[in-house]
């Protein structure tokens, strides 16, 4: 790997609180054409673009593709009418410059309609990662027998996310370490993780356990952190040239600073615990449970099948509650399972 490039350089915060993210540890910032990716909030929020520089502007290319995605699977009233949302958006882009080719609007829409079971096989992923990161969070147990929990659950034939385990992890040691907190942050470091896994009853159709709009809308904004990795092993050209503007908190105060993705000199995407951002015995810690992850070989359908039903199994045994047991299973039957071996198509 190339030599670690430290947070401050690679992240750019805005006074509007949305944050410009070069994702990957060891890529240097370059000077030239830019593609950003927003999120949801970037998108939304969008007067952040004010308080770029004009030099980066100028070669910024925009994709809210990520965001459309997203308010695609979560929001029914986006799905009622896209196209007209779609291009409201366009049309506040377009004050800060800005601008998108003709039919855009209507290509992102049949996009996600040419895709839809693809796209929702790849959003669901890693949704049982997010129950069991949630239910090993709220248990009261000591950090070494939690830690031993996920390297046992590592052994087991699953999927590997190692980012999200590795998460998992690092959340499970600064639950004993809330005091710490990086330098100019106003916040301790697991304020983020904690905030973000709580329930949010009062919106986004959640309740006090978790259902199936919980686990989809903590995997979407999980997904954000995912996406550009996920996009170069897809093919896509990622690299110097690529960021990513999002509003959430939790991504661009802890996660993408301690559990960056690397970038390796084949083009090779994966993910890396982040050296001087962590005490050292954090640090060891989690890394300890990546490294115990072991490697594999690229699957063939079927294993990828049992993979997931094993993982979405295990999941449902973290937690005694048969609702969050339902929102499981529908995760896997309604969302995985109908896109399971489809390739996402261009139009």
């Amino acid at each position: 790997m190339n030599e670690a490039i430290p947070y401050d350089q690679r992240c750019h915060r805005t006074e509007s609180g949305v944050a410009v993210i070069w994702p990957f540890l060891n890529v240097q910032r370059s000077r030239g054409e830019l593609e950003l990716f927003l999120d949801t909030n970037a998108l939304t929020r969008s007067q952040w673009l004010s308080e770029l520089s004009e030099d980066l502007l100028r070669y910024c290319v925009v994709n809210p593709w990520m965001a459309i995605q997203e308010q695609w699977f979560s929001n029914s009233c986006f799905r009622n009418d896209p196209e007209s949302r779609i291009n409201g958006w366009i049309e506040n882009l377009a004050q800060y410059g800005v601008k998108f080719r003709p039919g855009y609007a209507s290509d992102q829409v049949q996009l996600l309609i040419k895709n839809e079971r693809a796209l929702r096989r790849q959003f669901s992923s890693i949704v049982p990662f997010v129950a069991i990161m949630k239910c090993l969070l709220s248990q009261k147990m000591p950090v070494d027998e939690s830690l031993a929990r996920l390297k046992e659950m590592g052994q087991s034939d699953i999927p590997r996310f190692t980012g999200v385990i590795a998460l998992t992890a690092l959340g499970v040691s600064l639950k004993k370490q809330q005091a710490f907190k990086w330098e100019r942050d106003p916040k301790p470091a697991y304020s983020y993780l904690s905030s973000f896994l709580d329930f949010q009853p009062a919106g986004k159709d959640e309740s006090d356990y978790m259902n199936v709009s919980y686990l989809r809308n903590r995997a979407g904004d999980l997904n954000t952190w995912l996406a550009l990795p996920v996009l170069r092993q897809l093919g896509y050209s990622i690299g110097s040239h690529s960021a990513l503007a999002t509003g959430d908190k939790a991504l661009h105060r802890l996660i993408f600073r301690a559990i960056p993705p690397v970038m390796m000199p084949t083009g090779a995407t994966s993910f890396s615990v982040a050296p001087n951002e962590l005490s050292q015995e954090t640090f060891e810690r989690v890394v300890g449970v990546a490294r115990s992850l072991q490697a594999r070989e690229i699957s063939t359908l079927d294993e990828q099948l049992a993979r997931m039903k094993t993982v979405f199994n295990l999941a449902r045994t973290w937690t005694n509650d048969q609702r969050e047991r339902d929102a499981l299973d529908e995760m896997l039957s309604e969302w995985w399972l109908p896109g399971h071996g489809m390739e996402i198509k261009p139009l």
